[in-house]
């Protein structure tokens, strides 16, 4: 979904902002390898966090059957979807 030229322009954005290191792959020379550095790491730990925290907030106004209901309905949607 992402052309070699497009993946190339974000990598080079994290790399330039310090959330990413690149190194060659010892596998194939014509790779990279791509690492997020600690300030990448520490950032997707903020976000996942962020998404948590508003998952939670989202579903806090459901009773006890609503919320059971709803994940049924969701371990449904899985199965479908699983196989």
């Amino acid at each position: 979904m992402l052309t070699t030229g497009g993946m190339t322009g974000r990598l080079d954005k994290l790399e330039r902002a310090g959330l990413v290191r690149r190194s060659p792959d010892p596998h194939d020379r014509r790779g990279l390898q791509v690492t997020l550095t600690e300030e990448g790491l520490s950032r997707v730990d903020e976000a996942v966090g962020a998404g948590l925290a508003a998952q939670t907030r989202a579903l806090s106004g459901l009773d006890a059957g609503k919320a059971g209901q709803l994940a049924d309905l969701l371990r449904e949607l899985l199965a479908a979807t699983d196989g």
